[in-house]
């Protein structure tokens, strides 16, 4: 079940590019715009060394944060399942809707992707529609 972000506005955005072996990950601090990427395995070391970087850079991966990600099926369950037990915001997002957003580009790689999401979220986090674990239990189902 999807559901809209609780009103506190989240302190850090992160944008995930993934693929099956890997996550390119792009943080923005909402206070100072500051964004920081970094390039990790797509399996629980992997997420578990993500959680170790966004604290070494002040996020905390709970509620203060929304992430943002292209909805890959079978690519990203392991890791929504991850950041929903830790609290995080998950936001699946049409990887249409996404390039809609930025327009016609020039150029193209995991981290630059990974950057038009954290951005295409800090932009509009409004129309966020946010995973419950209920409906990542759903969307198992439904693959």
């Amino acid at each position: 079940m999807e559901k809209p972000i609780n009103p506190q506005a989240p302190s850090f955005m992160l944008g995930i590019d993934v693929s099956n072996d890997s996550l390119d990950v792009c943080l923005i601090r909402v206070s100072d715009g500051r964004q920081l990427c970094h390039k990790l395995n797509n399996n629980p070391s992997g997420f578990r060394r993500m959680k170790a970087w966004l604290k070494q850079h002040g996020c905390e991966a709970g509620a203060d944060t929304l992430c943002c990600m292209e909805h890959t099926g079978m690519y990203t369950r392991q890791l929504v399942h991850y950041l929903l037990a830790r609290g995080v915001h998950v936001w699946l997002e049409s990887a249409l809707q996404i390039k809609r957003s930025v327009g016609m580009v020039r150029g193209k790689d995991d981290k630059v992707d990974a950057q038009r999401i954290a951005r295409y979220a800090l932009l509009h986090q409004q129309e966020a529609q946010c995973l419950s674990l209920s409906g990542v239990t759903l969307e198992r189902l439904k693959d």
